[in-house]
């Protein structure tokens, strides 16, 4: 439990988004009727996808920007500031 509380904010809502694009994908599928191999939703599935992309991008961004914020956080520690040309 205490890496989700670790977890960049990006990153909890793009998962939490991919959770309801997985369900509304799944409720789409179980309620429409398929018709000649496209189904009366169709419309509906791709926005469930698209939300489900939106989501990995979402977590995907989060992770790279934390990492980043992190390595320059760490740089800057150890170089005593960040400008690396300050007069020390």
């Amino acid at each position: 439990m205490s890496d989700l509380r670790r977890m960049p904010v990006p990153s909890k809502l793009g998962a939490a988004l991919m959770l309801f694009a997985g369900a509304l994908d799944v409720a789409v599928h179980l309620l429409t009727k398929v018709h000649a191999g496209h189904s009366a939703a169709f419309g509906a599935e791709h926005v469930a996808h698209l939300l489900g992309i939106a989501g990995m991008f979402l977590v995907l961004a989060g992770v790279v920007f934390d990492g980043a914020r992190r390595e320059l956080r760490q740089r800057a520690a150890r170089n005593g500031g960040f400008d690396g040309h300050a007069h020390r």
